[in-house]
Formats: C-alpha cells, structure tokens, sequence
C-alpha cells in the first residue's frame, strides 16, 4: 500500500523511518494484512533500500510486523485470541500508568484530555476511522505519558503498534458506540478530582468496553 511519510533527513534515517511507521501502526493507517514494499517506501521517502529493510526489520522483531513466506512484510491479521491476550497485557500496564499518571498530570494536560475527546468525539459522528483513532491515540498517550516512566511508556506504545491496526475493524461504519457516559468522560473527570480509584476503572471500562465490541466484528 502508499504511505504518506515525510520526507527523512540525512541523520539517523532508519530511527526516522522507523518512527514513521510505528506511529502508522498505532493510529490504524496501517491494517491488518496490508503489504509493505520496500521499493514503495523507498521511493517514497526518497532514501534508498537500506535504512527502510531495516527499520522494518526491527518492526518485526518487535512483533508490530510480520514476514511472509515470500519474504515480503505485511501488518499481522491476529485472532481473538491473540487480542484478547494483548488486551489483557494492555489493560496491567494501562492501568499502571494510570495510577501514576493521577498524582502527576497537570492541569494543562487535563485540559488537552478534553480537548481531544472533544476531537475524537466530532470525528466519531462523521464517522471518520481515521481521524477517530489518532485522537483516541493522542488521547491516551497525554494520560499515560503523565505517569513519567519512559521506559513503561515504550512498553505501551509496542503493545498498541501489534493491536491498534485490528482497531479498524471498529470504526467501520456504522461506528460502535458504548452506553452511557463515554469514559473518556469518567476519566477526565476523576482526574481533576485526583481520584485514582475512580481513573482506573474509567480505564478498564474503555479498554474492556471496546474491546468486546472489537471481539464482535473481527471478520
């Protein structure tokens, strides 16, 4: 398929690229299945081969991208088996996070919370995919980068490049919608009161909530 990348500078180009494309993978440009080709890419980015085989290499040693018997690399097409197991990975360290994140997140980031839910929210009703998964991406990465733990943050984010892309399945119209008040809602809520417990089942309700909604329209 095409990618619209931006163009990479001369320095530490495979990082660039690599960046690049797991940003792709964990806002759901990317889908399951899709093909990735090195002379696509290439010409694309205007590098040569090199950099690009091996930024997806390291992809695919972190399980976002897979190799096919013909040595091409695709996005991986998981079962209900594999996401309900990286849910449930997911949901631990989400929650994690969370928890810290309540003693430190800052008024404007709070603020920015509701700014995007208000984005993602408007994206929903045009029921646009691709709007809705990149604000619901940044929506969740100002809260969990609010726990400050770099190294529990990259953690989450390899999680999201292996399941975001099944997140298409979702927001496909007609768009799911969950009950109630939205937990992103709750969530904002229980973080100007300071409220932990409160953040973590916000949490749990979103990621549990969609997530069974997902179970149901994996093809």
């Amino acid at each position: 398929m095409t990618l619209a990348l931006a163009p990479m500078a001369r320095e530490n180009i495979t990082a660039g690229i690599y960046r690049q494309l797991k940003r792709q993978l964990m806002t759901g440009a990317l889908r399951p299945g899709d093909v990735l080709t090195l002379r696509a890419l290439s010409d694309s980015l205007g590098v040569s081969q090199t950099p690009v085989r091996e930024a997806l290499l390291q992809l695919v040693s972190e399980r976002a991208l897979a190799m096919t018997p013909g040595k091409s690399v695709c996005v991986p097409v998981l079962d209900r088996e594999q996401l309900q197991d990286l849910r449930d990975i997911r949901l631990t360290l989400e929650v994690m996070a969370t928890r810290r994140a309540v003693r430190n997140i800052t008024d404007i980031e709070i603020r920015r919370l509701e700014s995007l839910h208000a984005e993602m929210i408007d994206y929903k009703a045009r029921e646009s995919m691709e709007g809705t998964l990149r604000a619901n991406h940044e929506f969740h990465f100002v809260l969990y980068g609010a726990c400050r733990m770099p190294d529990l943050l990259a953690i989450i984010e390899g999680l999201w490049a292996q399941t975001a892309p099944s997140l298409t399945y979702l927001y496909r119209a007609p768009f799911v919608h969950l009950e109630g008040v939205h937990p992103h809602v709750t969530l904002v809520e229980a973080l100007q009161r300071r409220d932990v417990n409160a953040a973590v089942a916000a949490v749990r309700h979103d990621v549990e909530g969609h997530g069974a909604a997902l179970m149901a329209r994996i093809p």
